[in-house]
């Protein structure tokens, strides 16, 4: 029997199908056909939810509209399904899972992100819960990240979800290779700092944002060529930004920020939609020079606002030569190239000597490194190659050119 049914505004397909099979059964040939989740769609006749273990021929589909109700098909009008299984697939790596942070993982979640890894060093606190919607009171004492993690998890069980208590600096190299963007909702400037000489140098784009009180900022940045969020910081702000003073000094008590949830709220939201604006354009972005316009181009500049005195800003931001990141003599000023390359390929050390050499022309030696949580480990044969590293892999090579050594990253596919 042939059954049509529609997502409306977006499509409407008609399958041929056996009369004796369930409703389970033909969601699944439908969601198979559209590309889209079983687990998060019902289907509904005349607006009725229709029992997955009915049989269809016991329904009479053909008086009624049969209907697939997906839970983001909203979004499907936006960017279609391919746009939201390019969501669904990446990876986002929060920095913070504080006010901004629980903001942030929220919005991504709701919009189809699936893969999040989170990282907070904190813990949650009762004075946490007028800004932090997943925390409770019984969660006072408990790691931030991990408590936020588990909560997602429960309200949104399709989620794949990595809670790490600790620092960024101590973070392995992979977690931030594996994510296709950083969200930051950092308030200590050492951290940022940090996380923005990340980003630039492995080539990850970054969503900055942060409060205080009234104020609120966004950034996006798009490396290498955008202005950095600490090309706007003069160098001699740096030691007062992080801290640094004599050590002589009476210890000084720690300032806490000003907070509301409003401006919390409305960061979060600009931030996470320049974040799908990156994550669905991106790519393109890399190969034409160009974003999509069916999603918009991220924002350039700083958005910046005051909401007791009505002020919304977008501010022109230019590079900082005397930037302490991005700059002619910043901490990141060099990038480092990333490329794949299949595992066979690279495991045969002549096929891998010339896949690098059509790579990297002009380059007469390559030195190859195992990441560690410590320092980088010299790979002197093949054998501890194929005993030690697997698909989804990353080495660090550093090759001679011109005199010069140059570093680069490669992961095995």
């Amino acid at each position: 029997m042939k059954i049509t049914a529609r997502i409306p505004s977006i499509k409407e397909i008609t399958v041929d199908v056996p009369s004796n099979i369930t409703v389970a059964e033909l969601k699944r040939i439908l969601c198979e056909r559209l590309k889209i989740e079983q687990d998060l769609t019902k289907l509904l006749a005349n607006g009725i939810p229709l029992q997955e273990n009915q049989k269809v021929s016991k329904i009479k589909l053909k008086s009624k509209k049969l209907e697939i109700d997906y839970l983001w098909s909203r979004q499907l009008i936006l960017w279609g399904e391919d746009g939201q299984a390019k969501l669904g697939k990446s990876n986002v790596l929060i920095a913070g899972a504080g006010a901004i942070g629980n903001e942030a993982a929220k919005n991504l979640a709701m919009l189809g992100i699936r893969n999040f890894t989170i990282i907070d060093y904190d813990k949650v606190e009762v004075s946490n819960l007028s800004r932090m919607v997943f925390f409770d009171k019984s969660d006072a004492g408990k790691p931030k990240s991990k408590v936020l993690a588990k909560k997602l998890h429960n309200k949104y069980p399709h989620m794949e979800i990595t809670a790490i208590q600790g620092k960024l600096e101590n973070l392995p190299l992979k977690v931030y290779l594996d994510s296709d963007i950083i969200v930051s909702g950092l308030d200590n400037f050492a951290s940022r700092f940090f996380l923005t000489s990340i980003s630039r140098r492995y080539l990850i784009p970054l969503v900055d944002g942060g409060i205080a009180g009234y104020q609120c900022r966004v950034q996006s940045y798009v490396p290498p060529n955008d202005p950095c969020p600490i090309c706007p910081i003069a160098r001699e702000q740096y030691g007062n930004l992080v801290g640094l003073r004599n050590p002589c000094d009476a210890p000084i008590e720690e300032a806490k920020t000003p907070s509301l949830p409003t401006t919390i709220s409305l960061v979060s939201s600009i931030q996470t939609h320049e974040v799908t604006k990156i994550l669905l354009g991106y790519k393109n972005y890399l190969q034409t020079e160009k974003w999509p316009e069916t999603t918009g181009q991220p924002m350039q500049g700083i958005w910046i606002a005051d909401l007791k005195y009505n002020k919304y800003s977008l501010l022109n931001l230019v590079k900082n030569k005397n930037c302490m990141v991005c700059g002619e003599h910043g901490e990141a000023r060099n990038t480092v190239e990333r490329i794949d390359i299949p595992i066979k390929k690279f495991f045969s050390s002549d096929l891998r000597e010339r896949y690098l050499r059509d790579i990297f022309p002009e380059s007469d030696e390559f030195f190859f490194f195992k990441m560690s949580k410590g320092k980088p480990i010299r790979i002197n044969n093949d054998k501890i190659l194929k005993k030690d590293l697997g698909k989804g892999d990353y080495l660090l090579v550093t090759l001679k050119r011109k005199g010069e050594y140059i570093e680069a990253i490669i992961r095995l596919k």
